[in-house]
Parts: structure tokens; sequence; C-alpha cells
């Protein structure tokens, strides 16, 4: 799909912007959602112990533990496990700070040293004190269900391995990444259709990031919520080392279908030296929202070779004493 262009202001770049739709059997990058058949059946508290057994988990013996939780708060019991993964290798890696270690917190769940809810009394104490928090408006009652769309919440920093890990154990679990719920639907629906998703990191390339050469911007976007997105417009917002912003947009509407990810590339040249920043918009029936972090990549860009060659060359010129006058 080629879209109609039109610039943000203010504007320096001539720049294309590319959006394609991915079709439902198309490769994705691993940071992304995967798609993944809807669990017919959570899995059983056997299961879940011979899960936590074969990677040595501490938790081993807690499967009715992780089944009861889940069946109480409405959270498939995989997606816990799945997160205990994630967090800390099934509780074999607490996190610890200045000497203070989370006790029986498998899932980093709000730790920090002063915070009394991040230490648990035993492992079943905590499975269920998450499993209670995910159901809560944190999350399923604000309507964030799947792996995709819960993560930035959970994990703002190295969301994308998070999600990666998260998403690999569940479906070996036999779980369903698009809907964390148990049994796919329970608790509240989705109330914002707009839920995309980063899917992994913003991606770029180019020859050289030189002055006078063109970079180009990958990234995949993915409807993560329970009803179709329209999107009046995409844009990936540039500033420059002199602080100026500029944009490239495309204001083609797009509709994207729940779970379908979306592929854009946008390309601009390279006009300043130094250290260029970036993040994601989407434009929603006029409403204007980041999808991602805040800054979502940076890279340094350069002087052309020939050219610092020559400015070092005239520097030199500069510093030469002046030949004697006769």
């Amino acid at each position: 799909m080629r879209v109609s262009l039109r610039h943000s202001s203010p504007i320096r770049l001539v720049s294309v912007l590319v959006l394609a739709i991915v079709s439902a059997g198309a490769l994705v990058s691993a940071a992304s959602l995967i798609a993944a058949p809807a669990a017919s059946a959570s899995p059983s508290a056997t299961e879940i112990d011979a899960f936590l057994a074969a990677h040595d988990s501490p938790m081993t013996g807690e499967g009715a533990t992780f089944v009861a939780a889940g069946q109480q708060n409405g959270v498939d019991p995989a997606f816990l496990v799945a997160i205990a993964g994630a967090e800390s290798s099934f509780g074999r890696f607490l996190y610890s700070q200045g000497g203070d270690q989370c006790t029986y917190n498998a899932f980093n769940w709000f730790f920090g040293a002063t915070w009394p809810q991040s230490d648990f009394a035993s492992w079943s104490d905590g499975i269920e004190r998450v499993a209670q928090g995910l159901a809560g408006s944190l999350y399923y009652g604000s309507g964030l269900s799947s792996v995709q769309a819960i993560a930035p919440r959970y994990c703002p920093d190295g969301t994308a391995n998070w999600v990666a890990n998260v998403t690999s154990f569940m479906i070996q679990l036999g779980g369903n990444p698009t809907d964390t719920r148990l049994g796919g639907g329970y608790g509240p629906a989705s109330s914002d259709p707009a839920l995309l998703g980063l899917g992994g990191d913003v991606r770029l390339s180019g020859e050289r990031f030189e002055v006078g050469r063109r970079v180009t911007a990958r990234f995949t976007l993915t409807n993560v919520g329970d009803q179709p997105v329209a999107l009046d417009g995409i844009q990936l917002l540039t500033v420059d080392p002199r602080g100026v912003r500029s944009g490239v947009v495309a204001d083609k509407p797009v509709t994207l279908l729940p779970g379908q990810p979306l592929q854009v590339t946008a390309v601009w040249p390279l006009d300043s030296v130094g250290l260029w920043s970036g993040w994601i918009e989407v434009v929603q029936a006029g409403q204007v929202n980041v999808i991602g972090a805040k800054t979502a990549f940076t890279f340094r860009v350069t002087l052309p070779r020939d050219a610092l060659t020559r400015r070092w060359m005239r520097a030199d010129e500069a510093l030469s004493p002046a030949p004697a006058e006769r």
C-alpha cells in the first residue's frame, strides 16, 4: 500500500513514508507480536510443575497455585508462569538492591527497597497477588489484555525482550499471547479500540549516517486490542542536533483489524551533524498519541569523510607559520 504525503511544521525534509499491510502469514520481527492459535485449554497444575522442573525452578510444586490464582482472577496461568520466566528465570534469580532482596517475588512486582508490596510471604502469596494485580484496574481493567499491550506498562525498560520471552513461554505452555485472560474472554472487553503496540525497536539503516545521505527507519505497529483501529495518519517525528523538529507523515487513512500488523518505512535526508532522535505518533479521530517510547531511536550524524579531510587540511593551513619576509 502506498500513501500520499503531507508535511508537519516546520519542515525542511523531502521525505517518503511507505506503509504496507503484512499478510497474516508474513514473518514479523521476533520482538513483534507472535501470532499463536487460541489455546484450547489453560495448562494443568501437572503441566506447569513439569515445565518449572525442566527450568530448575524453585517454584516447582506451585502448579496448583498458578491454576487456582488464574481461575479466581481470570488470568491464564500460562501468562503468570511466563512473566516469572521473563523476570527471574522462574524464581531462580530474585532481584536485589543494596542487599535487599525481593523475597519470593519472581515477578519483580513493584520492586523497591522501601516498598513492602515487593516482598511476599511465600511463592503462593506472590502468585496470588500478582494475579489479582493483573486482573485489576492497572491492566485488564484498562482494557490491556495482550502481551504486547501489557508490556510497556509492566516492563517499560527492555520491553521488546520482555515481549519476546513472555510470548515464547506462553506458547510453550499452550497459551495465547494475543489475549492473556483465562479462556481468552474473561473480564472486561477492551474499551479502547486504539491499542497499538510497537513491535521491537525502530530499525535504522543507511550506507553511512553522514550529511548529504539518507536514512531509512523501519518499524511495525500492531493492533493488540479487541476492536478494529481506524487511523487518520501515522507520523515519524525527528529532532535534529539544532533542536529543529520535523516530520515524515502519511495521512492516508488505514484500518487495522485485531492482531493485524502494519509495516512502516520512512526515508529522509540528513542535513545536520550531531545527535538525532525521534519518536512515532498516530492520529485517530483527530487525537495524537505517542506509540512506544518517547524517544524511540537516536543516532549520530557525521560529516562526509572527504569533507572532514578538507576541514582538517584547512585547519592545518591556518596553523602553519607564515613564510619569513625577505
